[in-house]
């Protein structure tokens, strides 16, 4: 049997191997290049020839066809310097009786005589492949969203660690229209996509898993947390809108995959183990955080005080039939500290009113964070065509959070509240069966379980005057919350070859089960006080989904993509029987999608989209909670209709022979119908229980709510000189709820604090000297102002801020091939800011961090 293989790297190329003839006579062991290429530093490890091919086909960007026979069972010696692609594939394919050509400048085939092809062809015969179609993919994820329909982003591990940030929630900030909401108050990632925010709106998905749990944040609205440790991840894609496949099910918003390190990431190629050890320190924290200070502490700690830092481990192995890794990560930093120059207020109606009570240059209370992560991670390839790997993260922290209702709402309750906490464990299997074009056979199923503790914080110790006596104790009532989420999915890919295209078959379904428990507590101003008592949602959610995508590529210049999903959902309430209206809820919905892809030049595309999606109603808005919410069991669920129209650009070789551009722009309209916001109880005609007679809010459906606007990234990578950046910018907005639509919010609604503003953009400029051993460069971004008006009767209710500009750097030195030094400043100009959707709390002032990371 003969099989061809193909190694990508670059654009994704379409090509058509129409026959290829093996020729019975002796054949050289180096080709000649038909076309010059450029020599560039190339590292091909000694060992197996397969492992020199696929590094040469990264490192240089070339696509390499041959059959794997030729190549079974060879070795070489590998080869290490400046040469061109020709002068590698010479060094290391001399003595193994392969010969190469090139057919293009970045396409080489690889050929060998009779003796060594196996197929038993005696002198002066000819072997004649049928036609095969060339199926290439994209080896470098960073370049997939410039090939595809419809707006997708790629976080790359390098680009996490060139801006580590302040939080997890920083990885997001070079990613047009995505912004981690709440990001420097409780420790966790909470994604807002194009406005869209909170109550399963948008998935986080750790390895194809949901931990999203929600968390009531009072008049701030809720929080969609999930917790990683950023030198645990090794990538994240980030879909918008309505997605395929198993994680899209029942979100409208978007869809943002973390995958977590495995053990390529770890063992370099051609070897069978590895390691890498990470240390860093930071400067602008506190050394230690007092819990119920009132007294904002002003001198940070130094620099190496062995408090303020983080360390992580990763070991792992890459074995013929296996492959494994285990890593672990800890971090801890105090509260830190603002900036110190820039605007402390902003103007509503006439008058000043402040940003925060934190002053310029004070410590910012409610944002220190201590965590230790832990990974365990393997493969085993059970054969050619099967693979199983099993998977297990563990995560745990301790907190500061402050309660925005409460803690920012007036200065005599502004303190350091004592801390939450929160512990993750996440279980994943996945298998993988692709022994043809037709079967290529995924199955996966997990578990998580997310147990967490958040503070609900009352007044100070030192009470307004009306208030006796004077030195009562604050009230500090904990809310304890255990969710458990089960899911599972199965899906295939078929391939077929037809006198109309090719057309890509994807299919599947999933199900998703999230068990709910939760206690009541007493929400109070004191500790002696009586308080509200508060009976948060406990029950059941389960999402099924069947969902099938189909790709038709009838030319080499075009293609579309056309998708159906069925999402069916059931609630169930277990919480006390008198407080509810309805015991259990169900529904769903068929989505359709569609696309259509032009390339009349090569790298060149042009796109439009059109997809729906659904989001079912919560518990939390169904049948109430513990925010003094009216349930109200007649919600329908949340329908998104997006289209989108774009430009891709994917461009090597544009002004140089080994620059790369890329290029997207997309303007899109995002309408979602019978959207579900929070109202005023009495705005709602619906029976209220009898023994909760004085509710203040319900959630209701909205007419419409709908966001357009622009979104524009790029890259240009020219080697020692290279520039990113993104723009995102609203050109619409609103929100209908009876005829007539309107440029604010509903006045009671969480979408208040989930506003965008209505430009962000951003620009990292870098260069590499010195041999690429050195990498330095900034990054500017500008946010400007909230996308809508403050509603007057929420004004106290909203976080806000003014326009900001900062500027962040870093520098990256490798000391050795194995020791690598990272240095990065924070807010260089040491702006006092509140970043965007980040509440009442102030930024990090000038920051500095140094990494030094070993690998072995």
């Amino acid at each position: 049997m003969m099989i061809l293989t193909e190694y990508t790297v670059g654009r994704r190329v379409r090509m058509a191997l129409t026959g290829m003839c093996l020729l019975s006579a002796t054949v050289p062991a180096a080709g000649q290049e038909t076309r010059p290429a450029a020599s560039t530093t190339l590292s091909l490890p000694a060992g197996p020839l397969e492992g020199a091919l696929l590094a040469l086909a990264r490192q240089a960007g070339l696509k390499l066809v041959y059959r794997t026979e030729i190549t079974a069972g060879k070795t070489t010696g590998g080869v290490n310097g400046p040469l061109s692609p020709a002068g590698a594939l010479a060094a290391i394919l001399s003595g193994t009786g392969i010969s190469y050509h090139f057919t293009d400048a970045k396409t080489v085939t690889l050929d060998a005589g009779a003796a060594a092809s196996g197929d038993g062809a005696d002198a002066g015969d000819a072997t004649v492949l049928a036609p095969i179609q060339l199926r290439a993919t994209t080896a470098k994820p960073s370049d997939q969203p410039y090939e595809t329909a419809g707006s997708s982003s790629y976080i790359s591990a390098e680009q996490i660690e060139r801006f580590r940030g302040s939080t997890a929630g920083d990885v997001f900030k070079n990613t047009p229209g995505v912004i981690s909401a709440n990001n420097h108050n409780g420790g966790a990632v909470n994604v807002n996509i194009r406005g869209l925010q909170g109550q399963n709106r948008v998935r986080v998905a750790i390895d194809g898993t949901q931990q999203t749990t929600t968390t009531w944040r009072g008049y701030a609205g809720v929080d969609d947390r999930t917790y990683i440790d950023p030198d645990l991840i090794g990538g994240v894609t980030v879909s918008k809108g309505p997605s395929g496949g198993a994680a899209g099910a029942g979100v409208d918003g978007g869809v943002v995959g973390i995958r977590t390190i495995n053990a390529k990431d770890i063992v370099e190629e051609g070897k069978e183990y590895g390691g890498r050890v990470r240390i860093g320190a930071q400067d602008n924290t506190t050394s230690q955080v007092t819990v119920n200070s009132i007294v904002q502490q002003t001198e940070p700690a130094d620099f190496f005080d062995f408090k303020n830092g983080n360390g992580s481990f990763a070991l792992a192995t890459v074995q013929d039939n296996f492959d494994f890794v285990v890593a672990g990560a800890r971090r801890y930093r105090g509260n830190y500290f603002a900036g110190t120059k820039g605007a402390t207020t902003y103007e509503f109606k006439g008058h000043e009113y402040p940003l925060s009570f934190t002053k310029p240059g004070e410590e910012v209370w409610n944002t220190s964070s201590a965590s230790t992560s832990f990974l365990a991670k393997g493969t085993i390839n059970i054969d050619d065509d099967q693979s199983l790997e099993l998977g297990y993260v563990h995560y745990e922290a301790e907190y500061g959070e402050g309660m925005s209702s409460l803690l920012f709402l007036q200065d005599q309750t502004f303190r350091q509240a004592p801390f939450s906490n929160v512990k993750t464990d996440t279980f994943t299997s996945r298998y993988h069966y692709n022994p043809d074009d037709m079967v290529d056979l995924k199955v996966n199923a997990w578990m998580s379980i997310v147990d967490q503790m958040d503070m609900s914080t009352g007044l100070a110790y030192y009470l307004p005057p009306w208030v006796t006596p004077e030195n009562t104790p604050p009230g500090d009532d904990p809310r304890y919350a255990l969710t458990r989420t089960y899911g599972g999915d199965i899906s295939n890919t078929s391939i077929f070859d037809t006198d109309y295209g090719q057309v890509t078959a994807n299919y599947g379904v999933s199900y998703l089960f999230e068990d709910i428990d939760a206690k009541p507590y007493m929400s109070r101003t004191t500790a002696t006080s009586i308080g509200v008592p508060m009976v948060p949602a406990v029950g059941t959610r389960s999402i099924a989904s069947a969902f099938t995508t189909t790709e038709w590529e009838p030319t080499d210049w075009l293609k579309f993509d056309m998708g159906l999903r069925y999402d069916h959902y059931w609630l169930t309430d277990d919480g006390p029987a008198s407080k509810v209206l309805v015991r259990e809820k169900a529904g769903g919905r068929l989505n359709p999608s569609i696309s259509a892809t032009l390339e009349p030049i090569d790298g060149l595309q042009f796109y439009a989209l059109y997809a729906e999606g659904v989001r079912p109603p919560t518990m939390r808005e169904t049948m109430g909670n513990d925010g003094n919410v009216k349930p109200n069991p007649y919600l329908k669920p949340e329908v998104a209709k997006n289209w989108e129209v774009g430009i891709n650009v994917s461009k090597d070789g544009l002004i140089s022979d080994s620059d790369t551009a890329r290029l997207k722009l997309s303007y899109f309209s995002n309408n979602y119908s019978n959207y579900i916001s929070r109202v005023s109880a009495n705005t709602v005609n619906i029976p209220t229980p009898p023994d909760m007679p004085n509710y203040s809010y319900s959630f209701d459906n909205l007419r419409k709510a709908h966001f357009a606007g622009i979104e524009i990234s790029g890259s240009y990578d020219l080697g020692f000189l290279y520039a990113e950046g993104s723009l995102t910018y609203y050109t619409d907005y609103a929100f209908c709820r009876y005829a007539a639509c309107s440029d604010v919010t509903e006045e009671n609604d969480y979408a208040s604090n989930h506003m965008p503003p209505e430009i962000l953009k951003w620009l990292t400029v870098g260069t590499r000297l010195l041999d690429d051993k050195l990498s330095a460069g900034v990054r500017i971004t500008h946010a400007g102002k909230r996308l809508s008006p403050i509603d007057p009767g929420a004004r106290q209710f909203t976080g806000m801020w003014a326009p900001y500009t900062t500027v962040d750097a870093f520098a990256t030195y490798k000391i050795t091939d194995n020791l690598t030094f990272d240095f990065q400043a924070e807010n260089l100009t040491d702006r006092y800011y509140i970043d965007a959707l980040d509440g009442w709390n102030p930024s990090p002032g000038r920051t500095f961090r140094a990494t030094l990371t070993a690998k072995f």
